[in-house]
């Protein structure tokens, strides 16, 4: 047998295959261009005289030996991370503060168990939330009020570092016999006639207003609410229309309090980033806060798409 020589960035470029998906979505993933991890992948199959995975399958189906290397990069790659995170507290230390701004309202929900899990990595980094909803988180990042920034926007600052997190669908929600119910896909002008609840926040932080309705000319009458629940139960009493992201509102899906459509045929998608300060950008707990929070997202959260 010819002996066959398994790297770390062959596990990490696998398990980035079975989380996404796709060749391109996992390129990204990896900082790899698709034809880059195409010849990896390549590479390690002719290595192991075995296919890994099923060719033109949406989403892609391994085989029984892509599974078994799947497993083992679950095994392997947790440990090599926290044998990294060790090495980090020796180098410099395990103590600090972590205070995280935030610019969305549905941030928590996936926000809480990355939080949780960081925690059991950095038990003596103290780790808040600034409190209240911020509308302009990278000013806290200058002015030394926050630490981690959760932005929609990158903004150009010397100052400043953004790393891609993730992007999430917006889907339009109404009632179940709502007249907007019968359509599978809803258009700016169907908002024309609708009361559209909405966050109590800026236009230019409203997706749905920004991207959709702006640029058509349509400025529906509106009604505010601070919380996504309270959102779900006016849009289930037929107060309104409402555009939330895919995964805050599949609990309810599910139980049939609402029903979810596509807005516009290409889809209303949101851009997450996290904000840094340059002078932090080397700080181990720091680093390893931001791949928490990716890597917890995509395991957890429904239909994400990988950022450039």
């Amino acid at each position: 047998m010819k002996p066959t020589f398994l790297e770390l960035r062959h596990l990490k470029t696998l398990l980035a295959l079975k989380e996404t998906g796709s060749v391109s979505s996992a390129a990204k993933r990896v900082y790899l261009t698709q034809s880059a991890l195409s010849h990896q992948l390549k590479l390690i199959e002719e290595q192991f005289g075995l296919p890994l995975f099923e060719r033109k399958t949406n989403p892609i189906r391994f085989t029984a030996a892509g599974e078994r290397l799947i497993q083992l990069a679950n095994e392997v790659l947790p440990k090599v991370a926290m044998a990294e995170r060790d090495l980090a507290r020796v180098q410099q230390g395990e103590a600090g503060e972590l205070r995280i701004a935030v610019e969305c309202h549905t941030c928590f929900d996936w926000l809480m168990p990355a939080m949780d899990e960081f925690r059991q990595h950095w038990g003596l980094v103290e780790l808040d939330i600034v409190s209240g909803f911020q509308t302009d988180p990278v000013g806290l990042l200058l002015t030394d009020r926050a630490d981690w920034a959760i932005v929609a926007e990158v903004e150009e600052n010397s100052d400043v570092i953004y790393r891609p997190l993730f992007a999430y669908e917006m889907v339009g929600i109404c009632a179940r016999d709502h007249e907007l119910a019968a359509k599978e896909i809803w258009q700016a002008e169907d908002f024309i006639d609708q009361t559209v609840i909405t966050y109590p926040v800026p236009d230019e932080m409203l997706d749905l207003v920004r991207q959709v309705l702006k640029p058509a000319g349509i400025n529906p009458i509106r009604r505010t609410t601070e919380l996504t629940i309270a959102m779900i139960q006016l849009v289930a009493s037929k107060r309104g229309v409402a555009a939330v992201p895919y995964w805050a509102v599949l609990p309810y899906l599910e139980r049939g309090y609402v029903v979810a459509r596509k807005i516009t045929d290409k889809g209303l998608y949101s851009n997450l980033y996290a904000a840094i300060r340059v002078e932090d950008q080397h700080i181990a707990y720091i680093d390893d806060f931001y791949e928490t929070v990716k890597n917890k997202s995509f395991a957890t959260l429904p239909d994400l798409v990988v950022l450039d």
